[in-house]
């Protein structure tokens, strides 16, 4: 009867332990990292908050270089080249000089060369009315996208020939090239001052203030002087909605509810210097540089 009694309560603990082990297991992933499940919950459960603590105590977090990732490996994971291809019905719409433009856009994407990119869309919008729509006297809103897919296949280097598709009458249009605007700013090659240099583009432009709030938000990934310069570049060129948000972005930036003019922003910069290692930090990545 013991024998019996160890037996069975042995055997109920030992299931017991292999469950546990097994929930255990389902936690974390074969590498001992949490399953990505549980990092996404986390990081969108904490994210803003973060950020908020972070300004109040004037202190940026930047990208360290042993977390940048090398040239090789960012061009490994560059996005597939799109296709210049239409559907049946979207090409009919197209004249055949609108069509030679896809063709000739194909070819630069091919032989990435992003001059040529830059000529063809020159050459497009010097075009006479009615030159590439058989129903428009524009460019057609199938043309125009894929011209913001090649030219946004290249990354930050065409934010500037993008710029103008943010006003476009197309909501579709905008959306794709606001698309492009927040792939160049997830670009870790990137430094802050490349940036700001995106992000004072946008505000030239932009007047949804949603679409405004997202892109004022990399303001704070930005060093406290190179944070300055492109508010009150915002201030100075910005479309109406982007000077009156940026008053906001202000507050969020450094954390103080007083700053409310550029000469407030000014003092605010000379009372919070750089820091001396934020070169380090926030600069852009050197061309040959790799990983250890």
């Amino acid at each position: 009867m013991k024998l019996y009694s160890f037996l069975k309560y042995g055997v109920t603990g030992l299931i017991i332990l292999l469950i546990g082990i097994g929930v255990a297991v389902i936690s974390w992933d074969g590498d001992g990292e949490p399953s990505e499940q549980s990092t996404i919950s986390k990081k969108d459960s904490t994210r803003r908050p973060k950020r908020q603590a972070e300004r109040r105590t004037g202190k940026k977090k930047g990208r360290k270089l042993g977390q940048r990732a090398s040239t090789n490996e960012i061009k490994l994971e560059s996005r597939p080249k799109p296709s210049m291809s239409l559907e049946d019905e979207e090409e009919r719409e197209l004249t055949e000089l609108a069509r030679k433009v896809l063709a000739s856009l194909q070819a630069a994407l091919d032989s990435e060369d992003y001059t040529q990119i830059r000529q063809i869309l020159e050459m497009v919008q010097r075009a006479p009315k009615g030159a590439l729509g058989k129903h428009s006297e524009g460019m057609p809103v199938a043309l125009r996208k894929k011209i913001i897919e090649a030219v946004g296949w290249f990354g930050a280097l065409g934010i500037p020939e993008i710029t103008g598709f943010l006003a476009d009458e197309d909501p579709n249009v905008v959306q794709m090239a606001l698309d492009q605007f927040e792939m160049a700013l997830n670009d870790i090659s990137l430094g802050d001052r490349e940036r700001a240099k995106i992000v004072s583009m946008a505000s030239t432009v932009l007047t949804d203030k949603d679409a405004l709030e997202q892109i004022f938000m990399e303001i704070s990934n930005m060093r406290n002087s190179v944070a300055a310069n492109t508010i009150f570049t915002i201030c100075q060129d910005g479309t109406p909605q982007a000077k009156e948000l940026i008053v906001e972005t202000m507050e969020f930036v450094t954390g103080e509810d007083t700053i409310q003019t550029v000469e407030d922003l000014e003092k605010w910069v000379a009372e919070h210097p750089d820091d001396p290692d934020d070169d380090d930090l926030y600069g852009p990545m050197d061309v040959d540089s790799t990983d250890d």
